[in-house]
């Protein structure tokens, strides 16, 4: 059953994935499903983030974000700017050109969890959700 639903978990992300890659090149917007996510996180928070903060709600290491910013930056998606509270860090913070793709990403997130629920009671996904928030914690004390 455990290595089964591994399995499950693993497929599912896999094509998520790919449906929120698709989504995007149909909607002309040339980036992928992490960056749109890292897009969002900075969009929505209100204090500065340096590459800590944005680790802790894309969960990757340290090196992987580290190349996915390299890359936004030269696709002009980010900038960094020295930290007004500590200049050894950088702020990241959206370009006017990611800026203007917050709206479709949102829109496309929204249609693309109503596509993952799709027949699926409001019941159901409540305790799908709050089941995986709890199986999300365990992993998290790993």
């Amino acid at each position: 059953m455990q290595s089964e639903f591994s399995k499950v978990l693993k497929d599912i992300n896999l094509a998520l994935f790919k449906v929120i890659t698709k989504h995007n090149k149909e909607l002309g917007i040339q980036i992928t499903p992490i960056q749109g996510t890292i897009i969002l996180g900075i969009a929505h928070k209100e204090e500065e983030l340096c590459q800590k903060e944005i680790e802790q709600f894309v969960s990757c290491n340290k090196s992987t974000l580290s190349t996915i910013l390299d890359t936004m930056e030269k696709n002009e998606l980010i900038k960094r700017t020295p930290s007004s509270f500590d200049t050894r860090k950088k702020v990241i913070t959206l370009t006017e050109k990611s800026k203007q793709l917050v709206t479709q990403i949102e829109l496309d997130r929204k249609k693309t969890d109503a596509l993952l629920m799709q027949g699926l009671t409001e019941e159901e996904q409540s305790l799908l959700l709050t089941s995986l928030k709890k199986i999300l914690q365990n992993l998290e004390r790993m």
